[in-house]
């Protein structure tokens, strides 16, 4: 697999205290941009062979790091409000707005970066041309530690900047050990939460059904079944409560949390790539769409 933390190109524009990263197809012009959003405690670095794949289709990759993650600045592993995370994307969004050619849009997010793409596509779905959510971080499975989400609620309003470590048992991102095993070795993903952004997070995730039934754009989701991050529940939930009628949720058999890097990951980026495809093409009006679909006919 490729390194996370190899040497970054091309560099990073410095967007206010974000760090920003244009990924352009190689000898010729982009047929559509996808604004990619990682997820809790990585950074957007570890999303390299996402970005090769989505490149060599001729698609252009915008990705940054949240405050407080990779390169960005900012405390690490800290927000006052969840929200923040969303204002990140919406600064990155108006730049990409104000400064880029203009493309149709996809949103692509994983995991927590799954739970700030349902925020922003609930104000801003008129602009996008389709959402892409992979293992949306919505109900914590059982590898985040119950003690840990108590211990936020009690210390939250006294000791918010108390830093809780993080497992070194990465195990559960990917069937692939080498994932787990670089993730612990990559110098800028964290190894620690603080009470106050975990507070802030778990105080965000309810809203996410709600948010869901105002998003009408297409929706593509990701998840594996026996993904103990977040709970293949929480995403056949939010499913159900997309208003979106082109809509689809693939669960892969076994799969792990971070699909683009699971024994699944060709497969994954295969049902990527043709739904990004079909979506450039004029659609069928709603009423011939086939709204819906749930495919749990997936390889391993």
């Amino acid at each position: 697999m490729e390194s996370s933390f190899v040497a970054e190109v091309p560099p990073p524009l410095a967007l206010g205290p974000l760090a920003v990263w244009r990924h352009s197809p190689e000898n010729r012009s982009p047929l559509a941009r996808i604004l990619l959003i990682h997820g809790l405690s990585e950074h957007s670095g570890r999303h390299q062979n996402t970005i090769r794949f989505l490149t060599a289709q001729g698609y252009e990759v915008i990705r940054f790091d949240l405050r407080g993650a990779g390169r960005s600045g900012g405390k690490r592993q800290w927000c006052e409000y969840f929200e923040e995370y969303v204002e990140d994307t919406v600064r990155v969004f108006n730049w990409m707005s104000a400064e880029l050619s203009p493309l149709p849009l996809f949103l692509l997010g994983h995991s927590l970066g799954g739970a700030i793409g349902i925020y922003f596509a609930a104000d801003y779905g008129k602009s996008l041309q389709g959402l892409i959510l992979s293992a949306t971080g919505y109900l914590p499975g059982p590898s985040i530690s119950p003690w840990k989400i108590k211990l936020g609620k009690l210390l939250g309003s006294t000791l918010p900047g108390l830093r809780v470590p993080g497992s070194r048992d990465k195990s559960d991102l990917s069937r692939d050990p080498a994932v787990g095993e670089e993730f612990l070795r990559d110098p800028l993903t964290c190894q620690f939460n603080t009470i106050q952004q975990g507070v802030q997070i778990l105080k965000a995730l309810p809203r996410l059904p709600s948010l869901c039934r105002r998003i009408t754009v297409p929706v593509l989701m990701f998840h594996g079944d026996a993904d103990r991050v977040v709970k293949v529940e929480g995403t056949q939930e939010l499913f159900l409560a997309l208003a979106s009628r082109d809509k689809k949720l693939h669960i892969f058999p076994n799969g792990y949390h971070e699909p683009h890097q699971d024994l699944n990951k060709e497969e994954y980026f295969s049902l990527l790539g043709n739904w990004i495809d079909h979506h450039l093409i004029p659609q069928l009006s709603p009423e011939k769409d086939h709204p819906g679909l749930v495919s749990k006919n997936v390889s391993r």
